[in-house]
């Protein structure tokens, strides 16, 4: 198992550290009197192994498994579960563990980090997007009906345990998706890092163990570099943003079921490389070598086209954006990029237009 320190937080990887004896989880997360684990309903094995180690501890457990998918990271949603931890008595000393995909961490971490002001909380990523970035940070969030991520806090757990076994039960699509977001960590920080991915894409598609934990674990030290410099995303943390700018707006178009959110991260880096080119930071072979490797990943580098006007309405949402206008994140090179750009708002249709089927 290795070992990370972001802040206040520690990350660990490690193949087996939920399919083993779940040892390893008594030593990391001292057992409090009661815990309380959300899930969901594609992630009940793993929260009943979470349960079992916490109730085998002597800690009162309450389990509340939802519905699986991006619908439920919302207000509602928030609103039953504080429902839920008021009705059952909840208090400041109890533990919130969220095991499950990104939907799960960014909506449990959001409880916790509101509910009486904050509980101690512990995640527990069970896909590779919220191995790779979601679980990552200390970013909470639900989303609106007007756009992504728009209500949300940051808020640093106590610990992120990530086992990359768990990705071997994870369904194609939601895996494929999650290699959106590792690619899009070698074009930022990380060129040494975009060769490894080019080398070893097919071993990866295959979900071999030991390039996957190799994958996590690079993923999450590049994040933990970058949050540790600028946890609030007063600056250099806007690079983790590129592919979001576009990426989130077609996700809102598509009322967050048309694309997943690797998807939509992969075409929106087709996007913003596109601009880049166009604003003269990049040249084209930068385009075709993140290209090949997107598509080698199995991910979309187009998409159907969605009503344009949906699209900007949504970018005028951005939470990087100031007075409305959207900031983008481009690429300079493989393994740099500019953050803050305005981009002009023909440019930014004509990129919508080359991602469009």
């Amino acid at each position: 198992m290795r070992e990370l320190a972001l802040l206040s937080s520690r990350l660990y990887v490690g193949s087996g550290l939920l399919t083993g004896d779940l040892g390893s989880v008594h030593a990391l997360t001292s057992p409090p009197p009661r815990t309380f684990v959300l899930t969901d309903r594609n992630c009940r094995t793993y929260a009943r192994r979470v349960e079992s180690c916490f109730r085998g501890s002597g800690s009162e457990v309450k389990v509340l498994a939802l519905p699986a998918g991006e619908p439920q990271k919302k207000l509602a949603t928030a609103a039953k579960i504080y429902d839920t931890l008021a009705r059952e008595g909840f208090d400041r000393k109890t533990l919130f563990v969220a095991v499950g995909g990104g939907v799960i961490t960014d909506l449990g971490g959001f409880v916790a980090s509101t509910y009486m002001r904050g509980l101690p909380l512990v995640l527990v990523p069970t896909t590779l997007l919220g191995q790779v970035d979601a679980a990552i940070g200390g970013k909470t969030a639900v989303n609106l009906p007007q756009g992504k991520n728009l209500v949300g806090t940051f808020y640093q757990p106590r610990a992120v345990l990530m086992d990359p076994e768990a990705l071997r039960t994870v369904p194609a699509r939601e895996y494929v998706s999650g290699l959106g977001e590792v690619v899009k960590y070698g074009m930022i920080r990380d060129a040494a890092f975009f060769e490894y991915l080019e080398r070893n894409v097919e071993a990866l598609r295959k979900r071999d163990p030991h390039v996957l934990e190799e994958v996590v674990y690079r993923c999450a030290a590049i994040k933990a570099d970058v949050v540790t410099q600028d946890e609030r995303e007063s600056g250099l943390r806007a690079i983790l943003n590129y592919g979001h700018t576009i990426g989130h707006a077609l996700e809102a178009a598509g009322a967050f079921r048309l694309l997943s959110h690797g998807e939509a991260i992969s075409v929106g880096m087709e996007a913003e490389a596109f601009i880049a080119m166009e604003l003269g930071m990049v040249q084209v072979d930068v385009l075709a070598a993140q290209n090949r490797l997107l598509k080698l990943c199995g991910l979309p580098t187009r998409v159907k086209k969605l009503p344009r006007q949906r699209v900007l309405a949504a970018l005028r949402l951005d939470k990087k954006g100031v007075d409305g206008r959207a900031r983008f994140v481009l690429p300079e090179g493989i393994g740099k990029v500019r953050f803050g750009v305005e981009v002009a708002p023909d440019l930014i249709t004509s990129a919508l237009r080359t991602v469009s089927l």
